[in-house]
């Protein structure tokens, strides 16, 4: 019968353990998330693993070879409580691998729609978005003395129009 064991991998591992896994005929899985980072004043999208260090494993508990799987590269052992090795359940896994996050956490306009401001001094002032400015402040273009002027604000300060 075929059930599934969590893997706890080297650091980083985790790729090269299932690609190895995979050469040896073994269905192995981990999930990934999508994360946002700023480095150097840039946004960037990095994909990691979602439980760091750790694998799934499809195995049949009849006729594996639980040694084998133990000791392929990358790997450091399976997760167990006492003698026995932990078994995950089918439903857990089938959630985990439709799993798709939110990845636009940041409800931020895009560039060039109508937004207004909830700050003091420009409290209502109807502006243009800009760019992001970082997490948490946004460059916006306000029309003041028919100029346009670029004004950086916090996020918390912008309203979306509609």
């Amino acid at each position: 019968m075929d059930s599934w064991y969590l893997l706890f991998c080297k650091p980083r591992q985790e790729t090269r353990a299932q690609i190895n896994l995979q050469n040896q005929g073994i269905e192995a899985f981990f999930p990934l998330l999508k994360t946002e980072k700023l480095v150097k004043g840039r946004r960037t999208f990095k994909e990691s693993a979602l439980f760091p260090n750790y694998l799934f494993v499809r195995l049949n508990s009849q006729n594996c070879n639980f040694a084998a799987v133990k000791n392929t590269r990358g790997i450091s052992g399976f997760v167990s409580y006492g003698a026995s090795y932990q078994i995950v359940p089918e439903q857990l896994i089938s959630e985990l691998q439709n799993f798709k996050p939110n990845l636009n956490t940041n409800d931020l306009p895009s560039a060039g729609d109508l937004v207004y401001l909830n700050n003091g001094s420009f409290k209502d002032v109807q502006a243009i978005f800009k760019e992001p400015d970082g997490d948490m402040r946004s460059i916006l273009l306000i029309n003041l003395l028919n100029q346009k002027i670029e004004v950086t604000v916090d996020n918390k300060d912008i309203r979306k129009v509609g």
